[in-house]
């Protein structure tokens, strides 16, 4: 005799198609950007990796990452950082971690001073899987 049963909700983590190459510009610019304003449900954004190899004395860079705590409502600063100069041989890169949301989650970067770079950028989404 067959029985029913259901899949618990479950997150499956994968390389977002917005990871790549990032020209940096002198005005804010989205690097990043999952708008999920019509939702209901929770979802986590799984975290970023931000190569900062080729800075150089002079630079500056910002980091913003915002993110929507009410339905179709205004992205909202959750974090906001800034990188100077060549960063430490051993440790070149910004990890962002993962962020719980349910309306939407923006990274966005500016470079200040210094020749524009061009950085490598991996960001993970997690999307839910099975009944809700």
């Amino acid at each position: 005799m067959a029985t029913m049963s259901g899949m618990p909700p479950m997150l499956s983590l994968k390389r977002s198609a917005q990871s790549g190459l990032k020209a940096m510009t002198v005005a804010w610019q989205v690097i990043y950007y999952e708008d999920t304003a019509a939702s209901v449900l929770a979802y986590l954004f799984g975290g970023a990796q931000i190569d900062l190899t080729n800075m150089q004395a002079g630079d500056i860079i910002n980091l913003r990452i915002r993110k929507r705590m009410v339905p179709l409502g205004n992205l909202v600063n959750h974090d906001q950082l800034q990188y100077l100069d060549a960063q430490p041989a051993n440790h070149p890169s910004v990890s962002i971690s993962g962020i719980p949301n349910v309306y939407g989650v923006e990274i966005a970067m500016q470079q200040t001073a210094g020749v524009l770079r061009t950085l490598g950028t991996e960001f993970y989404d997690a999307k839910r899987l099975g009944l809700t």
